[in-house]
């Protein structure tokens, strides 16, 4: 190996990463790669829990260091340095060990980690643990078997193995098990002196002082749930979408079909007035704010009111209502609602807190989708500013395809989904964008351009289309289909605006060229 070395650094041409391609190829590190992906895309999802978590960390620490070391490799080969061997493989693993421990020792590192890693896998979550810090003896066992692949191997069946095993030992690293959808409250009764609230999957929880603290549930099996939360209730006892206050049963509670809202009566039902809600616009961003991110995932289930439940308490009732993936709302003695949403399962947290509840508006968040229509429709109006220049109207051709390919790259970006989807469209995106935006350069600069106050429908359209739906997720306007009407009314009128200031810019140039002014 040593020779080897040497030979390199006296020809550059010759830089070599055999040997870190070698180590990603050596059957340990391929055996680790593939219980990564059968661990994290099967295992975890039929049997989450502290084994299948510990088994990830484990196989990490074989596949990790290899992949830094051919990744230092092949800048070093770019850069026509050699890299040691010994030096780079021992970096990292060194760099592994020391990035791993920050992540699962501190939140700082966690959170970090999440925000890092979210470029590739938007639905991925860093959660620090330090009796995770236990896998790191494993990069004692990384180090061995670099020292076995360093032995002198041929190139060709180096490189071979590393074409083979690098894509799926970036899949393997980037691969995370399907997110489960957000824990929804489907039923809710009275039993045994306690309101029992039904998540199924998760849990069934319970309160015995009127919603102030919750656990979970310890009692007898009810008609509709059970202490191990059934993934539904029994179809022979759906939950209570009505209930009545049993000192006074002519005062009922009553759950509004499809919506986060409750209707109450005085008078046995005769007529019935609202007496907590959520409104449409909002209960729609509620929805978008439980929707499950991972595209792989089960689908989160609606907001919205499913089951009521009235409890007796001294100096009044206690109103309970399952909410779906909005948690609960409850109202007490005095007649306040209040919102009560899942916290992060911890002993030392409530299970249902008002802190926990998401807030009903948030000035942009949830809208990327809507960003990015405003990039794309932005994007169109220089385009379509730029293509009124000498250049563009000298080569309409070539413009407007280099603008179409300029244009289409940033779609694939916008429009991408998932891991896989995105990687493919940034391999795209990055070409295709660098050649549309020379050839639309290339032309527009070719005639010397002069100022044009059209460039600015590009920041007007933006504004036109985004700014309805920033304040659509700030609460105002409430409902968004006020939001899509103000953007396509706001956008016509950037339009309008801008074929004006056309019309006079092409009649001023042709005043001071002495051509002919068409009529109008």
């Amino acid at each position: 190996m040593r020779d080897r070395l040497r030979n390199d650094r006296n020809h550059p041409d010759m830089v070599s990463s055999a040997p870190q391609a070698a180590w990603l190829g050596h059957p340990a590190t391929v055996a680790a790669i593939g219980v990564l992906i059968v661990n994290d895309r099967v295992l975890k999802p039929l049997w989450p829990g502290v084994l299948t978590g510990k088994l990830s960390d484990l196989a990490g620490m074989l596949v990790a260091p290899p992949l830094l070391a051919l990744l230092a490799a092949y800048a070093a080969r770019i850069a026509r340095r050699v890299p040691p061997g010994d030096r780079t493989a021992a970096g990292a693993i060194a760099l592994t060990g020391a990035l791993f421990a920050w992540m699962k020792a501190t939140e700082t590192g966690a959170e970090a980690a999440a925000r890092a890693w979210a470029v590739l896998v938007p639905s991925s979550r860093v959660v620090a643990d330090p009796t995770d810090l236990l896998a790191l003896p494993v990069l004692a066992v990384a180090w061995l078997v670099w020292r076995r692949a360093a032995l002198p191997t041929r190139r060709d069946a180096a490189r071979a193995r590393v074409l083979v095993v690098l894509p799926a030992a970036v899949f393997a690293v980037t691969a995370t098990s399907a997110l489960p959808p957000a824990p929804s409250a489907q039923a809710v009764e009275v039993r045994d002196g306690e309101i029992a609230v039904v998540v199924p999957d998760w849990f069934t929880i319970a309160s015995g002082d009127g919603g102030r603290s919750w656990h979970e549930w310890t009692g007898s099996p009810s008609p509709s749930a059970s202490p191990s939360a059934s993934p539904s209730p029994s179809p022979s006892s759906s939950p209570a979408t009505r209930a009545c206050v049993p000192a006074d049963p002519r005062r009922c509670y009553r759950v509004v079909p499809g919506r986060l809202g409750v209707e109450q009566t005085a008078d046995g039902g005769a007529t019935w007035t609202v007496a907590w809600e959520i409104s449409r616009g909002r209960q729609g961003w509620l929805d978008r704010v439980y929707e499950n991110p991972d595209s792989l995932g089960k689908r989160s289930g609606p907001a919205a009111s499913l089951a009521v439940a009235v409890q007796a308490v001294p100096g009044g009732h206690v109103v309970a209502v399952a909410n779906g993936t909005d948690g609960v709302a409850l109202r007490d003695v005095s007649g306040r609602w209040r919102r009560l949403g899942f916290s992060e399962y911890d002993p030392e947290r409530a299970l249902l807190s008002e802190d926990a509840a998401a807030p009903l508006a948030s000035p942009g968040e949830w809208i990327d989708t809507e960003l990015g229509v405003a990039v794309l429709v932005a994007l169109g109006a220089l385009l379509a500013a730029l293509g009124t220049t000498a250049g563009a109207r000298r080569w309409p051709v070539r413009f407007w395809i280099c603008a179409a390919i300029m244009w289409t790259s940033v779609l694939l970006v916008v429009t991408a989904d998932g891991m896989i989807t995105g990687l493919i469209s940034l391999a795209l995106f990055v070409p295709m964008f660098a050649v549309g935006t020379a050839g639309v350069l290339a032309v527009w600069l070719r005639w010397r351009p002069r100022g044009t106050p059209l460039l600015l429908a590009a920041p007007a359209a933006f504004a036109a289309v985004f700014l309805p739906f920033l304040g659509w997720s700030a609460g105002l306007p409430d409902d968004y289909g006020v939001a899509v009407l103000l953007a396509i009314l706001l956008c016509a009128a950037v339009l309008v605006v801008a074929v004006r200031v056309a019309v006079r810019a092409r009649t001023r140039t042709r005043r001071e060229r002495a051509l002919p002014v068409p009529p109008g």
